[in-house]
């Protein structure tokens, strides 16, 4: 359930037991009656495919959150891809996944490849990240409340990412970019798909080729301030990656990490995130909110939290 009720409760909209609740969410009965009382219609009961979701958690994370999280991801890819099939001039879909990574050196290439796929140049900064992702067909929808940051899944053949709405916004852009990772090369995660994500992430934004000619010999602190003001990428993960590319010794990354322990968890030079707009413009454009919500026979309040990215509260 999206909301997360409890089982008690939802026993009482639905006439039965917690003991049946259970074991209908378990799989092990089934569920023939009436969705009116939770606002679905009853073709709503049979639910698309969907890939196992991968995303970025915090350590906390309780299973139950991770169920609201995986179907609120559910029941957009359901919405998004009715509603873009029928929208004259919606965005085909451009990506595809593809084989996973042979090496990390393998994820510069892709980099470069997913940048000629949302039709931009193979260097130079990626100014709107968001909008060149839902051009390329991929629904955006945004999370709260739900311990993570970002997560993505395969919802029969459309491609979802929810992104937590209430970050900075060179964190927002660099979620973006890890979880397209996840959509494209990853069926499941492993010891090493978090980190390939990180990787690919910093290539799309900022590619190794711009990145090693505007390295300077000895980067001072600043000259990382202004790389994040110029590609929308945080000074962390700046720092961070020269040092993976052995552009800055042991020695130095320690030091600018102390450096850095001063700002705490506020960097100099922050920008607000560009939430996704896609979702939004569908629904509008056939009929608004009510209408959508009546003519898929959904939810409408969840339907609504598909597209709110300033005031979404899921309890």
């Amino acid at each position: 359930m999206i909301e997360g009720i409890a089982q008690d409760q939802l026993g009482d909209l639905l006439g039965l037991s917690p003991q049946m609740i259970s074991a209908i969410e378990g799989g092990r009965r089934t569920f023939n009656g009436d969705l009116a009382p939770l606002g679905y219609s009853n073709d709503r009961f049979e639910l698309p495919d969907m890939s196992e979701p991968l995303h970025r958690q915090r350590a906390s994370t309780k299973v139950a959150t991770k169920k609201r999280a995986k179907e609120l991801l559910r029941l957009a890819g359901e919405v998004f891809g009715e509603l873009r099939e029928r929208t004259p001039g919606a965005p085909d879909l451009m990506l595809r996944p593809g084989a996973a990574p042979i090496s990390l050196d393998d994820l510069d290439d892709l980099a470069l490849d997913v940048r000629y796929s949302l039709r931009h140049e193979e260097s130079g900064a990626i100014r709107n990240l968001t909008s060149l992702v839902e051009r390329a067909g991929v629904c955006l929808v945004p999370i709260v409340g739900l311990g993570v940051d970002g997560l993505s899944s395969w919802v029969g053949e459309v491609p979802v990412i929810g992104l937590a709405p209430n970050v900075p916004g060179d964190r927002f852009r660099l979620t973006l970019g890890h979880e397209l990772a996840h959509l494209l090369f990853h069926r499941r995660a492993t010891a090493t798909t978090e980190h390939e994500a990180n990787r690919f992430a910093s290539n799309l934004l900022f590619p190794q080729g711009d990145f090693e000619e505007q390295m300077p010999d000895r980067p001072q602190l600043r000259d990382f301030v202004g790389l994040k003001s110029s590609w929308g990428v945080s000074v962390a993960a700046l720092v961070y990656r020269a040092h993976d590319l052995e552009i800055i010794d042991d020695s130095r990354y320690r030091a600018l990490q102390i450096q850095m322990s001063k700002w705490r968890r506020n960097e100099p030079g922050q920008f607000s995130p560009v939430h996704g707009e896609l979702m939004n413009r569908l629904i509008e454009t056939n009929g608004g909110m009510a209408a959508v919500a009546k003519d898929l026979g959904v939810n409408q309040q969840h339907l609504a939290m598909l597209g709110n990215w300033n005031h979404l509260r899921v309890v």
